[in-house]
């Protein structure tokens, strides 16, 4: 990928998002993904009343409001790409000191170091994860620590199989598998990720296509190429025939940074 194909391609992520507006009635695994990170957060960071955190890919703010609920006195920047998501989550957020900021991650312009650097279902838009999570650790306190969620091989598997039995081109991303996302840890520390399955109830492909449009992740992969109205409809037809629900698998990942850690 040239500068300028990343470039547009981010474009074109913020864009989506930005006009998300049904976001947060239809992000149901987004919202669970965020109950299952807290809870691992609240377990890796006990004993840190205030810690400094980093928060990218806030969205609308499901998960900045979890971590401002369990540290109410920590230093909370949050950040996303999209302007427009800063500016619903800063809307939903407005009576509490949560600092927002607009911030490429992959490319953070911000000063650490930073306790605790947290985000769900962000790491998967990244273009080179192993680099942007480099720069993100760079950040982090010795012994801080970096926790994300993202999407791995074997998501949305159902409406992959349906567009293959009918080829019809599929615009759903190759997900790294579990040990492809371990040999993406810097040398700075040490990661380690969990696999929880989660599946999302759908009564229709249309229904699964719309709610991929209005949390806004319907962005196909770059070697993508649109199917045809008639392919669309065929594997359509082959989804609701096989399928009732979407299996996400969500990687858990956490980091702790060893580099400058005093013996």
């Amino acid at each position: 990928m040239t500068q300028a194909d990343d470039i547009l391609r981010r474009a074109s992520i913020a864009a989506r998002f930005d006009a998300a507006e049904s976001y947060d009635a239809s992000a149901h695994i987004q919202r669970r993904c965020v109950t299952a990170l807290i809870e691992r957060i609240r377990a890796e960071m006990a004993g840190h009343a205030s810690p400094s955190i980093l928060e990218f890919g806030c969205g609308t703010g499901f998960l900045t409001t979890q971590l401002a609920g369990l540290f109410p006195q920590a230093s909370l920047l949050a950040s996303d790409l999209a302007p427009g998501m800063i500016a619903r989550a800063h809307q939903h957020l407005a009576n509490t000191n949560i600092r927002f900021h607009v911030m490429d991650a992959e490319h953070p312009d911000v000063s650490g170091p930073f306790d605790l650097i947290a985000s769900s279902l962000c790491l998967q838009w990244f273009s080179n994860r192993a680099e942007g999570l480099r720069r993100l650790c760079d950040l982090l306190a010795p012994q801080g620590r970096l926790m994300v969620t993202t999407l791995l091989q074997g998501s949305l598997n159902e409406w992959k199989q349906a567009c293959l039995a009918e080829s019809a081109p599929c615009g759903v991303p190759d997900y790294p598998s579990v040990s492809t996302v371990q040999a993406e840890w810097p040398g700075s520390g040490i990661g380690s990720w969990e696999v929880l399955t989660l599946r999302d109830p759908v009564s229709s492909a249309r229904e699964f296509l719309r709610g991929l449009r209005q949390i806004g992740a319907s962005l196909p992969r770059q070697d993508s190429t649109p199917a045809s109205i008639a392919a669309l409809r065929r594997a359509m037809r082959q989804f609701d025939r096989t399928s009732s629900d979407v299996a996400y698998q969500i990687g858990i990942g956490t980091f702790m940074k060893t580099e400058g850690t005093a013996p």
